[in-house]
């Protein structure tokens, strides 16, 4: 054969071949890959979107998009979108690029404090590879950034590296014309290494044929791993809360979720396939029939946190499936069936633990009773009270919710419990027992709440599990559980976080899975009023009385509907009521002197209904709602008289009430409802006028009376006017101030917070011992301290007034505001609390007369103050996030909404 020949048959040969090659090359970048499949196994969220504009032209719309857009993740995103825009033709070629191809976000932890995002971009056709191409060549051009391009296991990386900003750098490779891209090049090279391994499995393999893209207002499929969920997790919270994080996350495997968007809602509804390894949770509460939650009649408004179970038996979750009872405990806690509920309560400062209550059903409340009985240590002292129609025993069992219902219900070092309905309800802690019946009594309860009413219509009305967070409540709570690092982050962005106002997760057993439903609430922005939007305060009523008011107006309920009611005194001593929706006068009483200290409320009477009591200079006044006088009222103290303060005591909420009063002399005086001073009291002579009104607290059964005297001395007595060992305590110092008591098991470790007119902050217990001490600091020698104790008792700030000037701080002493004002005369402040972030701060200029308003930021509400030269009263609408004010100026009671932010 000729040598020619030869030559032009290996030519043909090779071209062949190489042909070949790029074919199959060709073929293999043609070759449609599924995305999941590149997604790495340890993603703890995957979010799969088929259209990203809409996705977020429909946010926009929303209240969600303003909050969204602050959160670092959005920031760093929109920063990147940006850059791309000013390197290609502009917005609507990435839009382009974008639109109608499905995009994949996977998110993973690194190491044990990182988190980082993954994104999935398909690349379809010559003009969108074009555009990815013209986009890294003007990248490469820019000054701003370098572009380091390296081989890694036979695939091409790429890293763009920012010059300016390490946070902004990128890692890509192509893989069969699709682009995955990262900011974290080690989660890039191990999906090259996933690739290498030939292990293209989808970590949502269990959901292939599930796509809720299909179905109308989806906009996106959402994957969650718990497996993976705890590492997420704990890289935010504390060491101690991680095994109760690991056993909650070991219900289910994984969860496959659609994504809806509504206004101020995010909704992801879907299924979950339940977690079978040995020592899941699952194991425990396999079978069980959800349950509906009826817990919504008792659980306080306060709430911040509600882990709810239901289950069949609740004892199975400390026990084997299938294991016999054995025990006396494996006997009680097989006696609930129902609702289990774990409820953190609002803490008001990061330095206290939240109180916390247990609720748990019995399917058979009376045995369940006798065999909790069997456990209080007779019926002494401390063991056993009466609070109302309940009775509250003290359990001699250390942490008896751990052993009936497994380690997630530890923290109970001694259990008080009572009854309510068939409900058990336990709590740690006397004090916290007493003001969630209170709360119960009085209808404030989830059920009741019209902050809560749409959650608990939107959620699932049944559930085998479930997590419902209040976020304003629950914010010093979550402070308090995650490490320093995440704190300062959480800090950094609290605005954000706190406008998600509340939180639902609830699984549902449903055949061999759970129905899964997740529920993101923000709190409404686009329904406020503009003006309200612009100026803050609104002024919406105002009722003229024709006679000059010579008192605040003082916060009350009308007996029959309940609703707002205004009570004020006017020049000729007459009292008003007025209601405040209509305006209308209710009644009116004419007395001889003025008001002495507050006008308030309790039910009493034939009709058990609420009546009024305040006090005039010597007289105690109880009228009904017509302005009349009880039976036996007014209660006259002698004419030379001149009484300071009227409190209200109820020592077993029996409303068998005592009437506590005090004069000018230092004299105080206990009476009953007939009139008679009590034993000890008639009156008790001490050697100053008091400081504030006395107090009372129940303290391991005993009731205690608290005193404090302008002239240093503290004292605490009991029923009959005797002094408790250790006190009187005396301080050698003038005191002005309220006191603020925190309840323990015991004397001891019962709190008690005073301050002193020269700002030294005084903590004591009930064995007379001074525990703390703190001095704050006090720029001028005219400088005046004040504690100033919200209405409801939670809370407290410290109050500083120097010429011209207030100061307040915190519980912990921190400085919330410092700002001048225009004029020297005295200020009146006031601190209100309605949970959360939602705090009020009023200073009155009482020489001009003018109320100023400030948010919890110390920032001004509205751009005018109020006219008044009185203390305002306040209500909250948690529903519409606004103050309603009430004020007093000259002969009008008026009425101001304030917009919360």
């Amino acid at each position: 054969m000729p040598k020619k020949t030869i030559l032009l048959l290996c030519g043909l040969v090779v071209l062949v071949a190489l042909g070949f090659y790029g074919f199959s090359k060709w073929s293999e970048a043609r070759a449609k890959v599924d995305l999941w499949t590149l997604v790495p196994d340890d993603a703890v969220f995957v979010v799969e979107t088929d259209h990203a504009p809409r996705l977020v032209e429909h946010l926009k719309r929303t209240d969600l998009w303003g909050t969204l857009t602050q959160t670092p993740y959005v920031l760093r995103l929109e920063d990147q979108l940006t850059l791309l825009d000013s390197l290609s033709s502009g917005r609507s070629q990435l839009r382009n690029f974008l639109d109608q191809k499905n995009i994949l976000m996977s998110l993973h932890v690194l190491g044990k404090a990182e988190q980082e995002l993954v994104y999935y971009v398909p690349v379809n056709t010559v003009a969108e590879h074009r555009y990815v191409r013209t986009l890294v060549e003007n990248l490469g051009k820019a000054d701003e950034y370098r572009l380091d391009t390296r081989d890694y296991q036979g695939y091409q990386i790429t890293d763009v590296i920012s010059e300016t900003n390490n946070n902004n750098n990128l890692t890509y490779f192509s893989y069969h014309n699709n682009l995955v891209i990262s900011a974290s090049s080690v989660l890039v090279e191990e999906i090259v290494r996933k690739i290498n391994r030939g292990q293209l499995e989808s970590p949502a393999q269990d959901y292939k044929n599930t796509n809720y893209l299909s179905q109308p207002d989806v906009f996106a499929n959402v994957f969650i791993n718990y497996r993976h969920l705890p590492d997420l997790l704990n890289t935010f919270l504390k060491e101690d809360l991680r095994d109760d994080v690991n056993m909650l996350s070991s219900l289910c495997r994984n969860s496959m979720l659609g994504l809806k968007i509504q206004n101020n809602r995010l909704f992801l509804n879907g299924f979950s396939n339940p977690e079978t390894v040995e020592g899941a949770l699952f194991g425990q509460m396999d079978g069980h029939k959800p349950k509906k939650l009826m817990l919504r009649e008792l659980v306080p408004a306060r709430a911040a946190l509600l882990l709810h179970m239901g289950l069949d038996q609740v004892g199975a979750l400390r026990r084997e499936p299938g294991k016999a009872a054995a025990t006396f405990i494996d006997t009680l806690a097989n006696s609930f069936a129902g609702e289990l509920g774990l409820c953190y309560l609002e803490a008001h400062d990061i330095r206290t633990s939240a109180e916390k209550v247990l609720f748990v059903q019995s399917g058979n409340p009376a045995l369940s009773q006798t065999m909790l009985n069997r456990m209080q240590p007779g019926n002494s002292a401390g063991t056993q009270e009466k609070h109302g129609e309940n009775i509250i025993r003290l359990l001699t069992v250390k942490e008896l919710p751990q052993q009936l219902f497994g380690p997630m219900f530890k923290g109970f070092e001694q259990t008080y419990y009572t009854t309510v309905r068939d409900y058990l309800l336990f709590t740690d802690d006397v004090a916290t027992m007493r003001t969630l019946l209170n709360d119960i009594d009085v209808g404030k309860v989830w059920s009741k709440s019209g902050a809560m009413e749409p959650m608990l219509e939107e959620m699932q009305q049944e559930n085998n599990l479930g997590l419902f967070i209040n976020t304003p409540n629950a914010w010093n709570l979550l402070l308090r559980s995650v490490n320093k690092e995440s704190q300062s982050k959480l800090m950094a962005n609290n605005s954000v976080i706190k406008k998600f106002n509340s939180f639902t997760f609830q699984f549902s057993a449903a055949e061999d899975q759970y129905y899964t439903s997740i529920i993101l609430r923000h709190q409404e922005e686009s329904g406020v009023k503009a003006i309200l939007a612009d100026q803050g305060l609104w002024q919406i009523e105002t009722f003229d009385l024709k006679s000059q008011l010579i008192s605040k107006p003082f916060l009350t309920q009308h007996p029959i509907d309940k609703s707002d009611e205004v009570v004020v005194q006017d020049s000729a001593f007459v009292l008003h009521a007025i209601g405040a929706q209509q305006g209308k006068r209710n009644w009116s009483d004419s007395l001889s002197s003025k008001v002495i200290g507050s006008v308030q409320q309790y039910p009493y009477g034939p009709n058990d209904r609420l009546t009024y009591f305040f006090a005039t200079s010597n007289k105690i006044h109880c009228v009904d709602r017509n302005g009349r006088a009880l039976e036996n009222f007014p209660f006259n103290l002698g004419d030379s008289t001149r009484l300071q303060h009227l409190n209200v005591f109820d020592y077993d909420k029996a409303k068998d009430y005592r009437l506590v009063v005090d004069d000018a002399l230092g004299n105080v005086f206990i009476m009953n409802m007939e009139g008679n001073l009590q034993q000890g009291w008639d009156p008790k002579r001490l050697e100053s006028r008091l400081a504030s009104a006395p107090q009372h607290f129940k303290v391991n059964g005993r009731n205690v009376i608290l005193v404090v005297l302008e002239n240093g001395y503290i004292y605490a007595f009991n029923n009959q006017g005797e002094a408790y060992p250790g006190f009187p305590i005396y301080l050698n110092t003038n005191l002005k101030s309220e006191v603020y008591g925190r309840v323990g098991i015991s004397f001891r470790r019962s709190n008690f917070t005073l301050v002193t007119q020269s700002g030294e902050v005084i903590t004591f217990d009930l064995t007379g011992e001074i525990t703390k001490r703190e001095q704050l600091v006090r720029p001028d020698r005219r400088s005046a301290f004040k504690m100033v104790v919200e209405p409801n008792g939670k809370s407290y700030i410290i109050a500083r007034t120097d010429p011209g000037r207030v100061a307040l701080y915190s519980q912990d002493l921190r400085l919330l505001l410092d700002r001048r004002f225009v004029t020297s005369s005295p200020k009146e402040v006031q601190f209100f609390h309605f949970g959360g972030d939602r705090q009020l701060y009023v200073v009155t200029e009482t020489g001009p007369g003018k109320a100023y308003l400030f948010d919890v930021q110390a920032k001004l509400l509205g751009k005018d103050p109020i006219d008044t030269h009185f203390p305002v009263s306040v209500r909250y609408d948690e529903v519409k996030n606004q103050y309603t004010v009430f004020s007093t100026d000259q002969q009008v009671v008026q009425k101001t909404i304030v917009q919360g932010r």
